[in-house]
């Protein structure tokens, strides 16, 4: 016979999974509910990839003749000022000739005056000083405007050969010390909504994606179709100002890529909702209201906005709680949620 302890047991394992199984179906997944907020609002235009930092003026150095080279006056890294000597090649004789027609200049100058030779005497002097200069100024590498030195492969005891290599690498090559710019391409349809003198924000990935004011310099009003699936159009910007958290002055590393976010239009005082509540596309999108525990998919018109903060103009009043999902959840109409109120601004 079976026992009665036998049936209590039974039922009490019964009773512990129905109380288990109301347990779970009591559970609700949680979200976060937020209130329209009031503040600034932007739109903005960012570029199809990354831009490229570079430098306002930019050369590639070379001797005007072949030589050996005798004399290297900078290392990789050195600042120098413009007209300061880089390099030079084996020039003592070009050097000699060069002062002695500079001499002779003056002499011919000197009897000029005089009235003792003829103005072909002096022209001629003239004529072989030019000549003995620029013989002698081939031999020797100055910088073209003051900047930092960002290659310098010339060696002393070396010969130097002006014949362009295979290799792409320049020899010497200087860059200046002034703002840097930011060279890139929108999207098409962004052409009318940027304008030379448009405020942006750069983020650096090099600088730990430090973020730099910048402002549009250069909208280049044509469309190119050299990519068949992107038709964009070249922007160039430039960096405002560059300081680190002790106010000193920043050197952005030339060649570096660049996250621009071009701001286009600007609202202050809206109503205004974090964009990542929203679904759907365009204008007319949905958001979903929590009304006693119960999720309520309500379609919203909307003003100005981006990636963060989206302008509502219609469908929610100031009193109303929107849900905004935890964890990836997706919200679905009817759902039962346990809403935690927060301020998200």
């Amino acid at each position: 016979m079976i026992s009665k302890n036998y049936f209590f047991l039974v039922r009490l394992f019964a009773f512990s999974l129905m109380t288990l199984g109301f347990a779970s179906c009591s559970s609700k997944p949680k979200v976060e509910a937020i209130k329209l907020a009031k503040g600034a609002v932007e739109s903005t235009v960012t570029t199809i990839n990354s831009g490229t930092v570079e430098a306002q003026n930019q050369a590639e150095l070379a001797f005007g003749t072949v030589g050996r080279i005798s004399k290297i006056y900078v290392s990789l890294g050195s600042k120098v000022n413009a007209g300061a000597l880089i390099a030079e090649l084996e020039n003592a004789d070009l050097k000699a000739v060069f002062d002695e027609t500079q001499k002779d200049l003056g002499r011919s100058e000197e009897l000029y005056k005089n009235g003792l030779v003829s103005i072909s005497n002096l022209d001629s002097a003239r004529r072989a000083r030019e000549v003995s200069r620029l013989n002698y100024e081939k031999t020797v590498m100055k910088a073209p405007f003051s900047g930092m030195i960002t290659a310098m492969d010339l060696k002393v005891g070396e010969f130097y050969q002006s014949t362009p290599t295979l290799s792409k690498k320049p020899l010497v090559q200087i860059i200046d010390l002034k703002k840097r710019i930011i060279k890139g391409e929108i999207d098409e349809v962004d052409l009318q909504k940027v304008a030379i003198g448009y405020l942006a924000r750069i983020k650096i990935p090099a600088l730990k994606n430090q973020i730099f004011k910048a402002k549009v310099t250069k909208v280049v009003p044509f469309v190119s179709t050299a990519k068949d699936q992107d038709r964009t159009s070249q922007i160039e910007l430039e960096i405002i100002e560059a300081r680190d958290d002790k106010n000193q002055d920043i050197l952005i590393p030339v060649g570096a890529s660049a996250d621009v976010e071009i701001i286009s239009e600007t609202k202050d005082g809206v109503k205004m909702l974090p964009a990542n509540v929203l679904t759907g596309t365009g204008k007319t999108r949905f958001l979903y209201k929590i009304i006693k525990g119960k999720l309520v998919k309500k379609e919203v018109k909307l003003g100005l906005g981006n990636y963060e903060r989206v302008e509502i103009i219609e469908g929610l009043t100031d009193d109303e709680l929107v849900a905004r999902p935890l964890n990836g959840l997706e919200l679905i109409d009817g759902m039962k949620v346990e809403a935690n109120e927060v301020k998200w601004l």
